[in-house]
């Protein structure tokens, strides 16, 4: 059931019980399906509102970047299509209550305890989300089949069932939060493989900051399609593997040779993942990695994997019972091209107390909002976890985590661009900031300013035609050969 609020669609708290009844019926109906489109329907092809707003502040989608601007160079890094672009406003500790209802409580938060730097730069909203043209029609074909498994309403276990080979949005007119969860994660074209070298900087209280090298590497094999799908049993376990992970450390020193590897799989959304570690020269099983709100790997503890992309199950049996509002609009961050420069410094990026503000830049965009409670009887560090989505990505935008005291304690926010050369949606930048102790943190992206600094070069994104990561680092058997200092 759905209740109209302004602008607002909210869908209440009763079709989230619905969902744990397994009473929705997920998989869409031909007559759904005819609002996708590229063109002429009321929605667009991953689901969002077609129309702009009433107001005239967020505009029609009319099929995002098309080409890349004309002074892209393969390489070096992704210039700034909007470059001409001007802020219309700009969002400071002393004007802040006048836009109040547009902004997020972390960053009202942000205001209030750091009024000299932080400040938000608003610009004209630019709907520059696209995809290839096979992720569109996949898109329809999963979204007739793909379904969230008994299981859940049963015992509480998170997975999926009759996914289809080939990718796309999972659920692109969700009809639970559950369903809008599912599209967080795989709602999105990736690319399939991503090998590229980032900064997960930690900066204390004081403004100190360790810099945490890793080379990342990533393997969607949701978005592949049957006969590009790897046949080794290590990938096609528990229904099929959707998303293969690696991080290798490569500094700190006292770090350095650290890896892990593996898959979470449509049946077991648990993190299966291995770590070798060169002072035993072993690898073992490493299930605190990729669990619930058990500390993100390379974090110091100020991370927990449920806020990794700014919000996650956490794993097969989620903790939280959630709503899901539609349609709320907020000034998140879009279109960020300036942090791609890879001329940038970490010194020009990492503020004191926060990312460089003048970097960013905010939009009015709507959003999806998945809004978590702690279930009773259940234990996690995040008693209420609030996440906000782009319409027009599926990809978090912004996170708010509170305490068992129901204090703000963390909030976070992504940063999403559109590589319009493939096109591909990447996140190249974040924050997480703990409100309380003052520290904050970043996951290893930057990927340009990393790799320029380490000699690793370029991020590299790679599509369905020209795979060439060694994805045995995915596995147990082969991560041995990658430990190494």
């Amino acid at each position: 059931m759905f209740f109209f609020n302004g602008s607002r669609c909210v869908v209440v708290a009763a079709l989230a019980g619905l969902s744990m009844a397994g009473a929705a019926n997920a998989k869409l109906s031909d007559e759904e399906i005819a609002q996708l489109g590229m063109t002429g329907t009321p929605l667009t092809p991953v689901g969002a509102t077609r129309a702009g707003n009433a107001a005239g502040t967020i505009p029609e989608w009319t099929g995002g970047i098309q080409a890349p601007p004309a002074n892209f160079k393969p390489g070096a890094g992704w210039a700034d299509p909007f470059a001409d672009d001007k802020p219309l406003f700009t969002i400071t500790a002393q004007n802040y209550q006048q836009y109040e209802k547009n902004l997020l409580p972390g960053q009202i938060a942000m205001f209030k305890q750091y009024p000299d730097s932080f400040r938000m730069h608003v610009y004209p909203t630019r709907r520059s989300t696209s995809y290839p043209d096979w992720f569109v029609e996949s898109t329809k074909v999963q979204a007739k089949h793909i379904d969230i498994c008994p299981q859940y309403a049963q015992k509480n276990e998170m997975c999926l069932i009759d996914a289809q080979p080939g990718g796309g949005v999972p659920f692109p007119i969700p009809k639970s939060p559950e369903e809008a969860g599912w599209n967080t994660l795989l709602g999105h074209y990736n690319g399939t493989t991503m090998d590229a070298m980032g900064n997960g900087a930690l900066i204390d209280s004081l403004g100190n900051r360790t810099d945490v090298i890793i080379r990342s590497r990533e393997f969607w094999p949701y978005q592949l399609p049957a006969d590009k799908r790897p046949s080794n049993e290590w990938f096609t376990q528990w229904g099929g593997a959707f998303l293969c992970d690696s991080w290798q450390i490569e500094q700190p020193p006292r770090s350095s040779g650290l890896v892990f590897g593996g898959c979470m799989y449509a049946q077991n959304v648990d993190f299966q993942v291995y770590l070798y570690i060169p002072g035993q020269r072993r690898v073992r099983k490493a299930p605190e990695i990729g669990f619930h709100d058990s500390p993100s790997f390379g974090s110091d503890g100020q991370r927990t994997v449920s806020s990794r992309w700014m919000w996650w199950f956490g794993g097969k049996e989620p903790r939280h019972s959630y709503k899901l509002e539609k349609g709320k609009e907020l000034f998140v961050s879009a279109n960020s091209y300036k942090i791609a420069d890879p001329n940038l410094n970490y010194d020009d990026i990492y503020g004191k107390k926060h990312i460089n503000q003048d970097l960013l830049r905010y939009e009015l965009h709507r959003m999806w909002v998945i809004d978590g409670e702690l279930k009773p009887g259940y234990r996690h560090l995040y008693k209420r976890h609030v996440a906000y989505f782009d319409e027009d990505t599926w990809m978090g935008v912004a996170f708010e985590a509170y305490d068992a005291k129901d204090r703000l304690w963390r909030m976070g926010e992504q940063h999403v661009l559109n590589l319009y050369d493939k096109p591909l949606l990447r996140i190249m930048g974040d924050s997480q900031i703990d409100l309380i102790n003052g520290r904050y943190t970043t996951y290893p992206y930057w990927h340009d300013t990393a790799g320029r600094l380490t000699g690793f070069g370029p991020p590299k994104f790679e599509t369905t035609e020209d795979m060439t990561v060694d994805i045995s680092v995915y596995t147990p058997q082969g991560l041995r050969k990658f430990g190494t200092r």
